[in-house]
């Protein structure tokens, strides 16, 4: 009874300030790591499950050297290290939310042997140091069980770290990434890279449940133009993500998550209206949740066609 929703783009674009200012602004602050660059380094599952208490379970890294997937490794409570959330106190969920930023460094043929390192990549021959050691993720998986009122409904967050990562974990390429609604963040329209994701992972189900968000509109806000020029200017960035995607139009959200974050925070109503948030919330709650059986039941449909 559970309703997946991955965040999907390449690092930079805003998942995870998207997921602060829907599920952790009242705390006053980010809590999710979310700065420029890559921040989020494991694939993060954010869900309630009333049966355990709040608390963070990440999955090692050094499982990749072993036999099973993520789901395999679900069923094996014993594998997973788990970390209390004190929800209560904001910077004490602040420390413990650092955990999906954390990485350690690694012989290059130990990453090699996680799928980790790829000679024939540029980037990642650069960032071998002159030890010959490469930074990898500290963990394969994160689960945070949060009790939050969207959670509670049965929505599951999928905060993936970036294109890239996809490809390194087979799973959420063939199973956890096409079976879910799909959050596309983009800040400069719809890249090449977005699209190969869209079309041959996320859209694999069809699309017709999916949600496209077209995060950093307030890049768009322009003091030298009138609101009704930057309006025009949103709607035609909406409309050609909605057409490249094969999307209706009304399943495109333009939204700004870090303005709409500082809103929440500063109790800024003006600011929260312009930043579109509030439209993106209520269409998770208004078209997601209560059609969530039927969801469920075309996305095991097109499962089973795909097999």
């Amino acid at each position: 009874d559970k309703l997946v929703v991955a965040f999907v783009a390449e690092f930079s674009r805003g998942k995870s300030e998207l997921i602060n200012a829907i599920f952790f602004a009242d705390y006053g602050k980010r809590i999710l790591p979310s700065s420029a660059g890559r921040t989020t380094m494991c694939p993060t599952e954010l869900l309630y499950d009333e049966s355990l208490p709040p608390c963070i379970r990440a999955l090692p890294i050094e499982t990749r050297g072993r036999h099973g997937t993520t789901t395999d490794f679900k069923r094996r409570s014993d594998e997973w290290q788990v970390y209390p959330l004190d929800t209560s106190s904001a910077d004490g969920m602040l420390n413990a939310f650092k955990i999906v930023a954390e990485t350690v460094k690694v012989p290059v043929e130990l990453a090699r042997s996680y799928a980790l390192y790829d000679e024939d990549d540029p980037a990642q021959v650069i960032a071998l140091d002159k030890n010959g050691m490469v930074e990898i993720s500290k963990w394969r998986h994160a689960v945070i069980n949060f009790p939050h009122p969207l959670l509670k409904q049965g929505l599951v967050i999928l905060d993936t770290p970036g294109l890239n990562a996809i490809g390194t974990e087979p799973e959420l390429t063939l199973s956890l990434v096409p079976n879910a609604h799909a959050g596309l963040a983009a800040d400069t329209g719809v890249t090449k890279s977005d699209l190969d994701v869209w079309q041959h992972v996320v859209g694999d189900a069809g699309h017709k449940n999916h949600i496209a968000v077209l995060n950093k509109i307030d890049g768009l806000w322009d003091p030298l133009k009138t609101p009704g020029e930057i309006e025009r200017e949103v709607r035609r960035q909406c409309a050609g993500v909605a057409a490249t995607l094969d999307l209706d139009p009304m399943r495109v959200f333009p939204v700004s998550a870090q303005k709409g974050l500082v809103a929440k925070v500063q109790n800024d109503s003006t600011l929260l209206d312009a930043s579109r948030l509030p439209l993106l919330e209520e269409a998770l709650i208004d078209l997601l949740v209560p059609t969530k059986q039927q969801i469920v039941r075309d996305q095991t449909v097109a499962q089973v066609e795909r097999v």
